[in-house]
């Protein structure tokens, strides 16, 4: 995909994640990788009303080589592109139940969302919850390079979810299966019945994919 096309695919994707309510305000923070270069939403950015002069081209170590200030959360970004060679778009949102299931869970795990359908097993498997830590910090940042290797998709406690894939829209349909997920938790008040994990081994075995033990 040429440069113009991808610019194009991150403001139309970067608008439909806040029409379909996954982020609010300013918050949130999208990029697509292009080669050995990524661009990405600059800081403050309204990802519902996203222009071509708010996106900012820089390197896989965070050198800005076009535009301005890149967003404070570009380290998270950086460390899922270098982690996973398939990654080509990386999405940070801000989804309402997501949010309000890491409050009801404890601060940390390798197996946070229940896995109640087929469609979020399959695309999102195992999703960690790293715990809290302020927006744009180095510790934040720390927390999504140590899992990003085994796993595309991160519940961050009190602050939302990142997620890569191999575009924006595979990576937004991941956040989607995590945000049905996570509100049928709070609905249901946890009692809900997930997958077994007869069924999700064989979902893994299916997608030939493997899991580090759970902690």
């Amino acid at each position: 995909m040429n440069k113009t096309a991808l610019i194009d695919e991150l403001i139309a994707e970067s608008r439909a994640l806040y029409d379909r309510k996954l982020i609010h305000a300013a918050g949130g923070n999208t990029s697509v990788r292009d080669g050995d270069f990524v661009w990405i939403t600059q800081t403050g950015a309204e990802l519902g009303k996203l222009t071509e002069d708010k996106i900012v081209k820089v390197d896989l170590q965070g050198t800005v080589l076009e535009g301005k200030a890149p967003s404070k959360e570009m380290a998270m970004h950086l460390a899922m592109y270098r982690a996973r060679e398939n990654a080509r778009a990386v999405v940070h949102v801000h989804p309402t139940y997501s949010i309000a299931y890491s409050t009801l869970i404890g601060p940390e795990s390798n197996d946070a969302v229940p896995p109640y359908t087929m469609a979020f097993y399959v695309r999102a498997g195992r999703v960690p919850m790293i715990p809290y830590h302020p927006s744009g910090s180095h510790a934040l940042h720390e927390g999504v390079e140590a899992l990003a290797p085994v796993h595309h998709a991160i519940l961050l406690r009190q602050h939302g979810l990142i997620v890569a894939g191999p575009d924006m829209s595979t990576a937004i349909g991941v956040v989607e299966e995590v945000e049905q997920c996570c509100q049928i938790a709070v609905v249901t008040g946890r009692k809900g019945e997930p997958l077994t994990e007869k069924q999700c081994r064989e979902i893994d075995t299916t997608l030939r994919r493997s899991w580090p033990d759970v902690s």
